[in-house]
């Protein structure tokens, strides 16, 4: 008996390492809605909810900081003025902030990244109005739509409740994915302390120490690129999170948590989930071009046209789960749109995995191809419909008939 169950249990450990390893499912989530993305290519790994309206608290202070980097001078001064400083109250989060105080910007972002205070993002936002001639909400809502936000509103700088103040978690990764290759946001969004120097209105120097686990030590996590967390009443807590492990960087929103744990434990168990299950595939530039349809139709005539072979494309790199390859990866494309000479083509090559109906994309790539032409019928006859040409053709045939007609004539004389 103990030799027959030893040879069942060693056929089984056979049988179980025969079976190809597929992706494990993702963690419980307790944030009320989150999203994990690939910060290159803005693949969405996990959902939950992730368009649903939310209050962003203080990781509005991610766009803030996006526009400071964009748009700003790290060693440009800012003088506080008396809203900037006033308009939020004492009992939110600030730097002590005095009226008329000068801070370099640098100096402002340091203190609303790490002590999230409210009078320094402030006096940023009054910063970048006057430095671009528009107000802070519309730089932040203008920006955000380019970074493909759609379903957020911004009114502030800070993130402190206002009802026409929200985003989402996926929002909120887009935006976060526009700058996490950015130096200066990355070093300022990951510091743990900072010291601000004495200045014209404050005699001592103030040191600012983050409160972020994933900053401070208190919640140890290899990788960390940059992290940013919220709390309001209305919003709960609330984080965006950047990490990257072996070239793959992913960031992560975790909204609404209710307990001041959640948002860590959430965030941590989605990268933990992620790095291990995902890995980097390439899927060359000529698969893509290659799962094309032999011609893709420009116009409704079918008369201008792409030929598959003339597709040319750049590789995209994706995320895939183990054991899958870049063989399922699955190309759709989109119509094409005709430069003016209509000499060329571009398209976009959509990269998803699962069905047609129910896609997993995974990137979009641009494409482009030189325009062939059919000669059609249609073409022919409107290239003899030209007044000159048929003029020219007439009197050809008008002389070949009279020249037949001659040699004819002579034929029959010599006969009679």
């Amino acid at each position: 008996m103990k030799r027959l169950l030893s040879a069942f249990f060693a056929a089984l450990f056979i049988v179980m390492n025969m079976v190809p390893a597929h992706a494990r499912e993702a963690p419980q989530v307790i944030s009320e809605t989150a999203v994990l993305i690939d910060a290159a290519t803005g693949q969405v790994l996990y959902e939950k909810e992730k368009d649903k309206r939310m209050y962003p608290a203080s990781t509005t202070k991610v766009l803030t900081g996006l526009l400071a980097v964009e748009n700003g001078d790290m060693a440009d001064s800012i003088t506080f003025s008396h809203d900037a400083v006033y308009s939020i109250g004492r009992d939110t989060s600030h730097a002590s902030i005095s009226e008329g105080e000068v801070l370099t910007l640098e100096q402002a972002m340091y203190a609303m990244a790490i002590e999230s205070a409210n009078d320094a993002a402030n006096g940023i936002g009054e910063y970048l109005a006057a430095k671009t001639g528009k107000s802070f909400s519309q730089l932040a809502n203008e920006r955000a739509r380019r970074a493909g936000a759609k379903n957020s509103n911004f009114v502030n700088p800070h993130g402190l409740h206002d009802e026409n103040h929200y985003t989402t978690a996926y929002d909120l990764a887009l935006i976060a994915a526009q700058r996490v290759k950015n130096d200066t946001f990355n070093r300022i969004f990951s510091a743990e302390t900072y010291s601000i120097s004495p200045t014209n209105k404050q005699p001592e120097t103030r040191t600012f120490h983050s409160a972020n686990w994933f900053l401070n030590g208190a919640f140890n996590y290899d990788g960390i690129v940059m992290s940013k967390t919220g709390w309001t009443q209305e919003a709960a807590h609330t984080m965006v999170t950047c990490a990257e492990r072996n070239g793959v960087k992913l960031i992560c929103v975790v909204m609404y948590s209710r307990t001041k744990s959640a948002k860590w434990d959430d965030t941590r168990a989605l990268f933990d989930w992620a790095f291990e299950n995902f890995k980097p595939v390439a899927v060359s530039g000529e698969y893509i071009a290659l799962s094309a349809p032999d011609r893709i139709n420009c116009d409704g005539s079918g008369r201008l046209y792409i030929a598959k072979k003339d597709i040319q494309a750049d590789t995209a790199t994706v995320l895939l789960s183990s054991g899958d390859s870049a063989e399922s990866v699955q190309v759709e494309f989109s119509a094409p749109s005709m430069s003016e000479d209509m000499q060329t083509a571009e398209m976009t090559a959509t990269l998803y995995t699962g069905k047609s109906t129910d896609k997993n994309v995974l990137a979009t790539v641009q494409v482009n191809a030189p325009v062939s032409e059919l000669l059609t019928v249609t073409q022919v006859a409107d290239a003899r419909s030209n007044p000159a040409d048929n003029m020219l053709t007439t009197l050809i045939f008008g002389l070949l008939t009279f020249v037949a007609v001659m040699i004819c004539d002579i034929l029959i004389g010599k006969r009679i």
